[in-house]
């Protein structure tokens, strides 16, 4: 069975950055898949590269301001983020995702860029993005299904 991890990183001190763990929170509450696994990695890339070391499939969430609106989401595939280092991703993450384009031979997976509202230092979401979460975690649980469905037969059980 193929081991696929929920992986969600960010900064919960700095408002959206913590987007990617609040979302997958959330997920990990309603989702009971025997092959997924939801981690928080938040800003620890060490426990991160240590948890992804097992998986074939990963799916990051994290903030990426890409230009969007609050709460869009943008889709990157792991082999290809050496190609968008011009977004604005935060420094602490840009490691993680070196490393993972190096080991994109045997570790498959996507990014999913939250757009955020705010990054600044306070503790939970901007209100914006609250206002919005409900359509944010239906988005994103929408593109994480079509994303395991269509890559590699990945298959839920």
């Amino acid at each position: 069975m193929e081991k696929i991890i929920v992986l969600g990183i960010g900064n919960q001190l700095m408002m959206d950055d913590g987007v990617g763990i609040y979302i997958v929170e959330e997920l990990a509450k309603h989702d009971h898949t025997t092959n997924i696994e939801y981690l928080i990695g938040e800003s620890d890339i060490d426990y991160c590269l240590d948890q992804i070391e097992g998986a074939t499939f990963v799916i990051i969430l994290d903030a990426v301001c890409a230009g969007k609106q609050p709460g869009e989401i943008t889709i990157y595939p792991i082999s290809e983020l050496h190609q968008h280092q011009p977004l604005n991703l935060s420094p602490h993450n840009m490691h993680l995702f070196q490393v993972l384009y190096q080991l994109k031979e045997r570790v498959k997976g996507y990014l999913i860029g939250v757009e955020p509202y705010k990054i600044e230092f306070h503790i939970g979401l901007s209100q914006p993005m609250n206002e919005i979460w409900n359509g944010v975690i239906l988005l994103v649980k929408r593109e994480i299904g079509f994303i395991i469905n269509e890559n590699n037969g990945l298959g839920t059980q």
